[in-house]
């Protein structure tokens, strides 16, 4: 006989921040499908989608923490991926928050940074300032990073 499915009970704290996400996204005019759950939002920044195709924003229940995922188009080719996986190393020995990432598998790059609010309230302007720097760090790279993405994948 199988177990029974894990039934995960959503924290007050959890429930109170997902509802506050969702009021933050929607005054930044962020608001956007969500996947079924609440906890996760992508949104489609539109054409061009270069240098940022998406950007997810979610609400991790079990670790109680905030997700900023930024995903940069297009993805590295195959055979430069190392020299990109260097650069990236640079970029990210600077960084206060957050880090770039490649998928191996694909070439995909990624700004990720997280936000514990395992102590306590997810506040408006927590929610603000994590998306808010979190951006400014995708801009403050992103040319740098197209160029990288660019020139190695031409080379």
């Amino acid at each position: 006989m199988r177990p029974a499915p894990k039934v995960l009970v959503m924290k007050e704290n959890v429930s109170r921040a997902l509802t506050t996400l969702d009021r933050v996204l929607m005054e930044i005019g962020w608001a956007s499908g969500s996947d079924g759950s609440r906890t996760c939002h992508r949104i489609d920044l539109g054409p061009p989608r270069v240098p940022v195709s998406d950007v997810l924003v979610a609400i991790h229940p079990e670790a109680e923490c905030l997700l900023f995922l930024a995903n940069f188009a297009p993805a590295v080719t195959t055979s430069r991926r190392d020299e990109v996986a260097r650069f990236l190393n640079g970029v990210n020995w600077d960084l206060l928050i957050g880090n770039f990432e490649m998928n191996p598998a694909d070439g995909s790059v990624r700004f990720r940074t997280t936000f514990d609010f395992s102590d306590g309230e997810l506040q408006d302007r927590s929610i603000r300032h994590a998306i808010l720097t979190s951006m400014e760090v995708v801009e403050a790279h992103a040319d740098l990073l197209m160029g990288a993405i660019d020139i190695v994948g031409r080379e």
